[in-house]
């Protein structure tokens, strides 16, 4: 690989540009998160209310008595440039900065801002239950909105791998050093590498609202874009509200997620390719009950990985359990590609995923898998597996229900006819968990991906992202994601 720029060019480039955007800011008046008295270049505060941008160089906190604004890509280090040899990665991680947020710290964004944790470099945002971290637009306060601002970044040096099945990024460069075009645009710059067990820091009850932005075609800004992310970083408790795009998506790496409530996201809501090996456990999906179509070309589905055609990355492998995913409207209609309808889940191609005591509930279909060649043939079979699946992927079904039925509408139709609720219906309760079918299921011997990290599953008997029985008050996720998100869940049962 031919490197376009040095580690150290890149630094010195971007050091001259931290004070972007607060030209006319009084560096006197910077008393941002470190006690007060910081005069750091990339903060600018006008009393309670501090302004963020350009490059967070030093170790900095954001605290909750203050109202933190972005503008601009706001970029925690320098990793995103590229890097030659073994000794920039190690400057990297011995000198990036990281960037604290107290719990109960609302961070507001401009239309154009962006977070962006660079490689080398951390992101401790560690909320509580009772006070969680928010991310939302500047616009307003009731996080109706969405793509009012970019999004949160997290870069790593995990392992990434290339379309085509070209292998790790990593792979015949000098030293295993690697550069890979993050998606999200201009402002993005490099990510990767050859450290499974990267360190990006702690994301902890944290919500992330509003969010969302195109940077052009197959470019966007998730609500969590994951780059390269190790398998070192906790990313627990953590919701996706509202974002134009997808909620979260994985760019490679190793990084496991539990804990996630995706609500209200206009496309996909967990997304996993190019060389993506980790882990998934206890995720609520909820397309919005009021949307009636997406926006522009989105496809809402609930899950979404890719390797087929011209992303055709044999390397990506990605296990869940306990995954609710609750469709509305809006991934039944039509979008602009002339699609009549989404499924629950689309796994493209030549990847492996597993999926375990899950549910699909009020979408066209449970699974989609389309072939692995390079023919762009999007056609798939079924071959004695549910509809949709196509033999020859190496994908697992284990107690997954609803739509995931082969006969689910026959027998839904012949339930509703008999007054009966039977096994191929889904209904949950207020607390987001299955109230039909009921009971326990067996427990299967659950295999994890061995991504270096020793995940192991919780490996729970019961179908589903909450125990049936829990009451709302106390259901993992109550009490921190944005109020009324997941309220009437339960009146969203299968069409």
């Amino acid at each position: 690989m031919e490197l376009k720029k040095s580690y150290l060019a890149v630094a010195l480039m971007a050091a001259t540009l931290v004070g972007c955007g607060s030209d006319d800011d009084d560096n006197d008046n910077n008393t941002g998160g470190n006690g007060g008295g910081s005069s750091a270049s990339f903060v600018s505060c006008d009393g309670d209310t501090c302004t963020l941008s350009g490059t967070i160089d030093e170790d900095y906190t954001l605290t909750a008595d203050k109202t933190w604004l972005l503008r601009g890509f706001v970029k925690v280090g320098y990793g995103n440039g590229g890097v030659n040899n073994a000794a920039d990665v190690a400057s990297l991680k011995a000198n990036g900065a990281t960037l604290t947020i107290e719990a109960g710290t609302h961070v507001r964004a401009y239309n154009d801002g962006v977070l962006l944790v660079t490689r080398g470099s951390k992101l401790e945002a560690v909320g509580t239950a009772a006070e969680p971290i928010t991310f939302s637009s500047y616009q307003d306060e009731d996080f109706d909105g969405m793509g009012e601002w970019g999004g949160v970044i997290v870069q790593g040096f995990a392992p990434q791998y290339g379309a085509g099945n070209t292998g790790a990024c990593f792979e015949g460069n000098t030293d295993e050093v690697c550069n890979v075009v993050g998606e999200g645009g201009t402002g993005v710059g490099f990510y990767g590498g050859n450290d499974p067990a990267d360190d990006s820091g702690t994301i902890s009850y944290v919500r992330i609202a509003e969010a969302g932005k195109v940077a052009g075609p197959n470019n966007e800004i998730n609500g969590l874009t994951l780059q390269g992310v190790g398998h070192g970083t906790t990313i627990d408790y953590v919701q996706v509200h509202n974002n134009l795009d997808d909620g979260i998506e994985w760019f490679g790496g190793t990084v496991n997620v539990t804990h996630a409530v995706l609500t209200g996201n206009d496309d996909d809501d967990i997304d996993f390719d190019t060389g993506y090996k980790g882990n998934v456990q206890f995720a609520i999906v909820r397309k919005n009950p009021t949307a009636t179509g997406p926006s522009g070309s989105n496809d809402p589905r609930g899950i979404e990985a890719n390797s087929s055609d011209e992303e055709y990355v044999p390397q990506t492998e990605g296990a869940l359990a306990n995954i609710t995913i609750v469709g509305s409207e809006v991934n039944k209609a039509a979008n602009s590609k002339g699609d009549t309808g989404q499924p629950g889940m689309r796994l493209r191609g030549s990847l492996t995923a597993r999926i375990y005591n899950s549910a699909v509930i009020n979408f066209t279909d449970c699974v989609r898998i389309d072939d692995s060649n390079t023919d762009n043939d999007d056609s798939t079979t079924g071959a004695g597996m549910p509809s949709g699946i196509d033999s020859v992927s190496n994908v697992t079904l284990t107690n997954v229900v609803g739509q995931c039925d082969d006969d689910f509408y026959a027998k839904r139709d012949a339930d509703t006819e008999n007054g009966n609720v039977g096994a191929a219906t889904v209904t949950l309760d207020a607390a987001a968990a299955l109230t039909a079918p009921a009971g326990a299921v067996s427990v299967a011997a659950w295999a994890p991906v061995d991504n270096g990290s020793g995940f192991a599953f919780e490996n729970t008997d019961y179908i589903g992202a909450v125990e049936p029985g829990t009451a709302a008050a106390d259901a993992w996720w109550a009490g921190w994601i944005i109020p009324g998100s997941l309220d009437g869940i339960e009146t969203q049962g299968q069409d």
